[in-house]
């Protein structure tokens, strides 16, 4: 996929969490969550600014996918109030977003031709489905669409219940 398809399937597999994180914790905090989670989507195409590491190469495995998590755990706990209830909770989400992120993004590169190697340099094992090529645009474009507009809609739909004083979920 490219960066377009990446973002549409990241707000979708994320979008059905937005009530659940903000009756868990707050709004605010799913708002924070849906942003990291479409700013995260294209980290790992990182590799194609760098040209010492190879595309789909170390980025695109799952220890990266852990590496993001921890970082964005640590982030997201020094962003938090300091009460130990919030810290507590803190890096757990923060963690689960960020390797949830990246994870997605390897989801999607499976889909393609070029497929992606989860376990490298531990295993070989080298995966894809093959159902289409990463620059076909119409699916960057429908995946984009579809993962927005759920998003959007499950965003909407929790703001209501949130101002109606109803329970989201």
């Amino acid at each position: 996929m490219y960066k377009d398809g990446h973002i549409g399937f990241n707000a979708l597999l994320y979008a059905p969490f937005v009530p659940l994180v903000s009756a868990r914790w707050s709004l605010e905090t799913a708002v924070l969550g849906t942003v990291l989670v479409v700013g995260l989507a294209p980290l790992p195409d990182i590799d194609q600014l760098l040209p010492q590491i190879a595309h789909r190469g170390p980025t695109h495995t799952v220890w990266f996918a852990v590496l993001v998590g921890l970082f964005v755990g640590v982030g997201t706990t020094l962003l938090v109030d300091a009460t130990p209830t919030a810290t507590a909770s803190a890096f757990p989400f923060g963690f689960a977003l960020g390797t949830g992120s990246v994870l997605a993004h390897l989801a999607g590169d499976i889909v393609t031709p070029m497929g992606i190697s989860p376990f490298s340099p531990v295993s070989a094992a080298h995966v894809t489905l093959d159902l289409f090529p990463s620059k076909h645009g119409r699916i960057n474009r429908a995946v984009l669409l579809l993962g927005s507009s759920a998003l959007l809609v499950s965003l909407v739909l929790t703001i209501s219940f949130s101002s109606a004083g109803a329970p989201p979920i």
